[in-house]
């Protein structure tokens, strides 16, 4: 008669306490991620990444300093071009026609928001296509400060006459002709720019600049 016989064979793990191996959970509970023994957390991840502790048998404990990020939504009233590729920026209209200090007032009535900047061609023919037509509109641009230095209204960059982002311009030395507005030429065909007095009421366009993940 035939016995079976069972063999139970036990396997231990060990962890080595004595080269960093307690110190493995900590870097798991703060969401760090083991590095490469001798290389320095930045060189293995980036330079996003620094020191954090150790895990075990001396490596680096990394951790990820930048916080995640997380993509704005359009603020109320407010939407996106279909073609996002041109801009990603949210977009308001309501088809009025106000002073230009007045239309200012109201686009920064929205945290963040500010009167258009127009950067690219491809962004202003798809403003124009999908949210006001071929109507003039303010833009940000301005010379309030009457120095003879324009800059976009908020966010304070340059703008030059004499080297505009796109189309034409067609400016007058008129020393209170310090709004800008712009507007598609159906004849030429093309864009056009023009510095205005405070006395013209013109159709404007709010812009926000979300953000946007990679």
């Amino acid at each position: 008669m035939m016995k079976n016989c069972c063999l139970i064979v036990f396997i231990f793990c060990t962890i080595d306490v004595s080269n960093g191996g307690i110190l493995s959970g900590i870097c798991l509970a703060s969401n760090g991620t083991c590095g490469k023994k001798g290389v320095a957390c930045n060189e293995t991840f980036g330079s996003e990444w620094t020191y954090n502790g150790k895990c075990c048998n001396g490596k680096p404990c990394c951790k990820l300093l930048k916080a995640p990020c997380v993509p704005e939504t359009c603020p109320r009233g407010f939407i996106l071009l279909e073609n996002q590729t041109n801009s990603a920026d949210c977009y308001f209209y309501d088809g009025r026609s106000e002073l230009w200090e007045k239309a200012k007032l109201i686009c920064a009535s929205t945290p963040g928001a500010y009167l258009w900047r127009p950067n690219t061609i491809q962004e202003a023919n798809d403003v124009r296509d999908q949210i006001f037509g071929k109507n003039d509109v303010w833009t940000g641009a301005n010379d309030r400060d009457k120095d003879g230095n324009y800059i976009f209204d908020i966010e304070n960059s340059p703008f030059s006459k004499t080297s505009l982002p796109f189309g034409l311009g067609n400016f007058n030395n008129a020393a209170d002709a310090v709004y800008v507005d712009i507007y598609f030429n159906n004849l030429r065909g093309r864009w056009l720019w023009r510095n205005r007095n405070s006395d013209y009421f013109k159709l404007y366009l709010c812009e926000y600049q979300r953000r946007v993940c990679p």
